[in-house]
């Protein structure tokens, strides 16, 4: 038999060419066949086959060199994509014709292949080892890398077949970091980003439903995003099933109908989350909103091919913000508070949500008070979310710094009801101040906040050693008070490792006191190695200021010590002893006791009386 061009699933392979010549009885042939591209023999084989109908029988030396693994990508389409690699080795197969047994060992280049579900794709080191032994191949600990990342992991086990036919695998992977998932937004995704794990995983079941299960924790560079999308597709609730002509059958004959197992890809990731992760949740996918934070907790994570996404776990946010966008005039944001919780029970969609931000911004509270001010104050307004995630149930609060107890007194009582403080907070997100009557519209104050950001990020650089910036403050002119506009600089720098400087400036425009100008400044002073003795001097602008008044200023210095302890004894030891001397005491009794272990079993010491023995 000569074949020009022998095409395998679409994959030249060159030309081949078989010799087969039988007995006289034809029970028995001898064989011999190989294929030849242009630079090499590819595959060769030779040996005999017996057909004799009661023991048939195949002895049969397989060659390969550089042989083209990709025509194997038809048989695990739609769970794996982009197998490649050239083989090249020896391998015999002997034994029962119906089942034989093939043993080798082969050495593959250039291999690889890719996971579509995950977006991931992995290369095999040149020269790994693959041993052939009945109908198995056996991965023996072959290093892998991603191709897009860089990372590396290293994969042992088998992928089975029935003469060809029926794959299976079962595979297992350690990794120290590894990329997992790198998929990128799209409409109909329950899930997107970039995972990066370490730990262990394995691969196993049929070809056309693989199980992969990972266990492990998440490592740098992960970011996993959950869009809460209320659009569904036509597919996504299954209301009608169309019946096959092999169910019709049994529901006219009155048997049961089994339903056919789902074909396709499984994953489990059983996962400690750290806080190298970020987990980030579109609230409004439209103007952009999002929370987005780093934290620690436990999730199980159950996906497959087939529109299956559920959740199990809690996951703690350690650090984050909560991106408050609407249009493209307002955008706040708040900094999650170290503490909230999200938790899955299934649906990932349906998480219970305990989370509260803090969106820092300066406004007069003189619409609220009896007595107003013409000055601007700091006010920090708190957010608390609670309920499911797709629909969370806010509570808005107030905390005003550096205020007398009558002022945040007569504040607290204005802003107690509920309402009162949802009202102001959504006021102020929108215009940037506070009002007496919620149908008057300002929104000064957020076109200033707009108007500092983007003058900011026009000069900013990322240098920390010496950070400008312009700041605009637009005056507001009311009839029970009025404030002038302001325009300021503000510095930011480290002079050494020991000392820091912040420091603001602001001079008036467009008013009565444009001579007046209004600062402050803050110097910080490391006074040891760690940074945990500090000392401050600051000269700060007065918050309250009633009309008329000049400017008037605060000054102070103060000094703080930071002590880490676990018990009040360690804290005495510390304060009378110091860290140092506790350090080096530590290190002496871990040398004690190490060179103690480092004694002969049958060595030892007993004190006994005040002597040694």
């Amino acid at each position: 038999i000569t074949i020009d061009d022998l095409e395998v699933n679409d994959i030249v392979l060159g030309s081949f060419l078989a010799n087969v010549a039988g007995n006289q009885n034809l029970t028995s042939y001898a064989v011999t066949a190989s294929i030849k591209n242009d630079k090499t023999k590819s595959f060769s084989a030779f040996g005999s086959i017996d057909v004799t109908q009661s023991d048939p029988s195949i002895a049969v030396d397989l060659k390969f060199d550089d042989f083209n693994l990709e025509l194997i990508n038809p048989v695990l389409e739609g769970v794996l994509s982009d197998i490649r690699g050239k083989v090249s080795g020896i391998a015999n197969i002997a034994g029962d014709l119906n089942k034989p047994s093939i043993n080798g060992n082969l050495l593959l280049n250039e291999g690889g292949l890719g996971i579509p579900e995950l977006n991931v794709d992995y290369s095999f080191a040149d020269e790994s080892s693959v041993t052939l032994k009945d109908q198995s191949f056996i991965f023996n600990y072959v290093d892998m890398t991603d191709t897009v990342h860089n990372t590396k992991g290293q994969v042992n086990g088998s992928i089975s077949h029935v003469n060809f036919g029926k794959w299976s695998l079962d595979l297992n992977l350690e990794t120290d970091r590894l990329l997992v998932l790198n998929t990128t937004e799209d409409e109909d995704e329950l899930y997107y980003g970039t995972g990066f794990v370490g730990g262990s995983a394995s691969i196993y079941g049929p070809a056309n439903q693989l199980k992969i299960n990972v266990i492990g924790e998440t490592k740098r560079g992960t970011s996993f995003v959950i869009p809460l999308n209320e659009n569904e597709s036509f597919g996504d609730n299954s209301y009608i099933h169309f019946l096959t002509p092999e169910e019709k059958q049994a529901k006219m004959d009155g048997r049961e109908v089994i339903a056919t197992e789902i074909s396709g890809l499984e994953l489990d990731f059983d996962l400690e989350v750290t806080q190298d992760a970020e987990i980030e949740i579109v609230m409004d996918k439209e103007n952009g909103s999002t929370i987005r934070g780093r934290g620690e907790g436990g999730l199980l994570v159950e996906i497959n091919t087939n529109g299956k996404f559920n959740m199990y776990g809690d996951f703690s946010v350690f650090e984050g913000t909560y991106n408050f966008r609407y249009g493209e005039l307002i955008q706040k944001d708040f900094t999650v508070v170290p503490g909230g919780t999200l938790a899955w029970d299934g649906a990932p969609l349906k998480a219970r949500i305990d989370i509260e931000a803090v969106y820092k911004t300066q406004a007069n509270p003189s619409p609220l008070l009896d007595s107003p001010i013409n000055r601007r104050i700091p006010v920090n307004l708190g957010i608390h979310l609670t309920g499911d995630l797709e629909k969370p149930d806010p509570d808005y609060n107030f905390d005003f710094p550096n205020l007398s107890s009558t002022v945040e007194s007569e504040l607290s009582y204005r802003l107690e009801s509920k309402d009162d403080r949802s009202n102001q907070a959504i006021y102020l997100l929108a215009t940037g101040s506070f009002s007496s009557s919620l149908s008057e519209l300002s929104i000064t104050g957020t076109i200033e906040e707009r108007l500092n950001g983007i003058i900011n990020n026009l000069i900013s650089n990322g240098d920390n050693k010496l950070q400008v910036g312009l700041n605009v403050e637009l005056g507001e002119n009311r009839p029970d008070y009025q404030t002038d506009d302001r325009v300021g600089v503000t510095l930011q720098t480290n002079i050494s490792d020991r000392i820091r400087i912040n420091g603001k400036v602001g001079v008036p425009i467009g008013g009565v006191s444009q001579t007046a100008i209004a600062g402050d400044v803050q110097i910080d002073f490391l006074l040891n190695e760690e940074g945990t003795f500090t000392a401050k001097v600051f000269n700060r602008e007065n918050s309250i200021r009633n009309f008329g008044e000049e400017i008037g200023y605060t000054q102070g210095l103060g000094i703080a010590y930071n002590v880490d302890f676990d018990t009040f004894k360690e804290l005495i030891h510390i304060i009378f002893k110091g860290k140092k001397k506790i350090a080096l005491e530590n290190e002496q009794k871990k040398a004690n006791i190490e060179e103690t272990n480092a004694l002969p079993d049958f060595i030892g010491f007993e004190k006994k009386n005040d002597s040694l023995n």
